[in-house]
């Protein structure tokens, strides 16, 4: 179990890799879900049905939960603090008068 040691502890997926992991668990969690109703039906046993769908649900946790490396392969490069440098010049906001406000005086 060493070799699955630093897997576990570095804990961190980058973005692309949540996206990643939200897409298989959902797919993974509806073809469970799809699997079991079969096997329930085909049966006519609601214990499968439920026995399948845990098993399904245990399987996309090990398959999902863990940073795995394919959820790491895409690392966020963020960019360096400034400390001495010159503050950004503050925005300037251009409002035109649109109002229909005529001076003629009709």
């Amino acid at each position: 179990m060493d070799y699955l040691r630093p897997v576990f502890e570095s804990g961190r997926i980058d973005f692309v890799g949540q996206c990643r992991a939200s897409s298989l668990s959902t797919l993974l969690l509806a073809g469970a879900g799809a699997v079991a109703f079969i096997a329930g039906l085909a049966l006519q046993r609601l214990d499968v049905c439920f026995g399948v769908y845990a098993l399904g649900v245990a399987v996309v946790l090990v398959v999902v939960l863990p940073p795995w490396p394919a959820f790491r392969r895409h690392p966020t490069v963020w960019l360096s603090r400034q400390a001495d440098g010159p503050a950004a010049p503050p925005r300037q906001t251009h409002i035109e008068d649109v109002s229909d406000n005529d001076s003629d005086g009709d």
